[in-house]
């Protein structure tokens, strides 16, 4: 019995894959998106109350402060923030912006509630020092 090998020709592929230089210089690219708005502009709403946020972020477009909101939102350090751009959003362009995690931070938003908050715990008693009685 034979087996037929396929020619050499048959077997080689196109290279689909960047020239070197360009592969070169994406290693270097950061792994994680990028804001969606300036990084002078994120700086000042990092520092800002929410009366200025507001005012500030009312300037940008309905999808660029959704853009803004999930971005915020997911990182655990600007969520917060994340919460006060969202609250001048629609629903249904956060969603747009962020799929489940959009409608999430619409929630959210609405209600006020935070979901990484710690819960109380019922019934778990204080440790205090036994007193000795004499």
């Amino acid at each position: 019995m034979r087996w037929n090998r396929p020619s050499s020709s048959a077997t080689r592929r196109p290279c689909t894959a960047l020239p070197f230089q360009d592969r070169a210089m994406n290693r270097y690219r950061p792994n994680e998106p990028t804001s969606p708005v300036p990084l002078d502009l994120l700086t000042l709403l990092l520092r800002s109350d929410e009366a200025r946020i507001a005012e500030t972020v009312s300037k940008l477009s309905e999808r660029q402060r959704a853009a803004l909101a999930v971005y915020c939102y997911a990182r655990a350090h600007m969520r917060p923030l994340g919460l006060v751009v969202a609250r001048g959003c629609a629903p249904g362009v956060l969603e747009a912006a962020g799929g489940t995690l959009g409608l999430a931070i619409a929630e959210q938003a609405e209600s006020g509630a935070t979901f990484d908050a710690d819960p109380q715990r019922p019934g778990k008693k204080k440790v205090t020092l036994a007193k000795f009685a004499a």
